[in-house]
């Protein structure tokens, strides 16, 4: 027979001999049984050791840091608002069902990082330290609201001498195996978001510092969080400031997902003067985000329900990136006084414009989207601040004509020939927003489409 609602088999004695799924994602309400891919030997040299603990001594493990339950590749516990799911992993430990393997990493001076497992252990040693009760058990009902040292001695005896199995990658194997261990067991059968597996994938001095970023008090207070988001949606979001930063609206081609992993993978160990550079402009940012905007910031205005304006309580992703790229080239005396009027317009773009309603509404990071509400923000931007000070972006005509009779009309990106200077740009070549000036040294002659649809 079957038990429908635990997923757990019995045979005809009633003796459970299936285990309850596994998933550590916390997104599914029961475990999954996971089938995880073998690793390829041919070009990765895997050298493994299997041992079969005792929560009793894992747990021993984790107190005294020689078993690292969270390192910088994992997520934070996310099984920790899951009650249901901590409870149904302790039943099955004293219900002797099969539990998955867990899989560790050999590293410096005797110690082991979690690969795959972290929820598991982090469920046993919460429940070994009365860190939560047990609830909506269906096999051991009676056990229902009690914690570890509220159970019968045989029980807590029980829990702690159950055998887990863990299988070690020694540290003989080759260099950063472990990650590619991680990223397959957690792409078959554990359904990692994208930045948490970017946080695995693209680790260095960059992804260090979005996490550090992520802490920074008046970002957490704009997005209405007191502590970081345990699924690393903040760190996706700076990730996203940087890249557009760096990288432009106009550069930009869906979908999203490629943009920020192309930008990670480029800029994983970057200088400390670039990381202090980067780590200076996102705070200047924020904090011009809340100089404007305040605790609204990155919602959306409705402005038919009251005169002044109702903000969404919710973040619109779309929103956000375009404030905080939008004040990137801006200080902050640019903007002292006119904070009302930057308000004022936002709210009118917002909440009046169809065009630009409709990309924070289906398909936002479409590249027609982003490309669109981006030009819209900066334009009016530029309306009501002008251009970054010190900041003179526009060719005049005598400068256009030079550079045009210079090269004899021809695009510089297509290399054929413009018909006429009416139907030509002057484009910097090396891009204002990386430092470019406005200078004939660093204009180029282009059609106006070429320069209008560059990559």
């Amino acid at each position: 027979m079957e038990n429908k609602e635990s997923r757990i088999k019995f045979d005809e004695k009633g003796k459970p001999v299936l285990l309850e799924p596994n998933n550590d994602n916390g997104d599914d309400e029961e475990f999954e049984n996971g089938e995880y891919e073998n690793i390829s030997t041919k070009d990765k040299r895997v050298i493994t050791k299997k041992a079969d603990p005792e929560i009793r001594a894992i747990c021993e493990r984790v107190d005294n840091g020689r078993l690292i339950v969270s390192p910088e590749f994992q997520r934070s516990y996310v099984w920790d608002k899951r009650p249901k799911i901590k409870s149904k992993l302790i039943e099955s430990v004293l219900l002797d069902v099969p539990i998955p393997v867990i899989y560790t990493a050999e590293i410096d001076g005797g110690k082991e990082e979690v690969i795959d497992g972290q929820q598991r252990i982090l469920t046993f040693h919460a429940f070994k330290n009365n860190k939560f009760a047990l609830k909506d058990l269906t096999i051991l009902s009676e056990l229902n609201g009690k914690k570890y040292t509220e159970l019968p001695k045989e029980l807590q005896d029980k829990f702690l001498d159950r055998e887990i199995t863990i299988i070690k990658i020694l540290t003989e194997s080759q260099k950063d195996i472990k990650f590619e261990v991680f990223v397959r067991l957690n792409r078959g059968s554990v359904k990692l978001n994208e930045q948490e597996l970017r946080n695995c994938i693209y680790r260095g001095n960059f992804n260090n510092l979005l996490k550090k970023l992520a802490k920074n008090k008046d970002f957490l207070n704009l997005q209405g969080l007191e502590k970081p988001h345990n699924r690393m949606v903040d760190v996706e979001r700076i990730l996203r400031f940087f890249t557009f930063c760096d990288k432009s609206e106009r550069h930009y081609v869906s979908p999203l997902k490629k943009f920020l992993n192309d930008y990670m993978e480029n800029n994983r160990n970057l200088s400390e003067k670039e990381l202090e550079k980067k780590k200076k402009l996102f705070k200047k940012s924020v904090e011009l985000c809340q100089q404007v905007f305040g605790d609204v910031s990155f919602r959306r205005y409705y402005i038919y329900k009251n005169e002044e304006g109702s903000p969404d309580k919710r973040i619109n992703e779309g929103l956000m990136d375009i404030q905080l790229y939008g004040f990137m080239e801006y200080e902050k005396k640019q903007i002292s006084g006119k904070e009302q009027i930057i308000r004022d317009a936002f709210i009118d773009l917002v909440s009046s414009d169809k065009e630009f309603i409709e990309t924070i509404e289906k398909g936002t990071y479409g590249t027609p989207q982003v490309k669109l509400r981006t030009e819209k923000w900066f334009s009016i931007l530029r309306e009501v601040i002008g251009y970054p000070e010190n900041d003179r972006r526009i060719y005049n005509s005598e400068e256009k004509k030079f550079l045009f009779e210079k090269v004899e009309g021809i695009c510089q990106l297509c290399k054929n020939k413009i018909y006429s200077i009416d139907d030509a740009h002057v484009d910097h070549i090396e891009r204002v927003r990386e430092g470019g000036k406005t200078t004939i040294e660093n204009g180029q002659i282009t059609h106006r489409y070429c320069n209008l649809h560059k990559g």
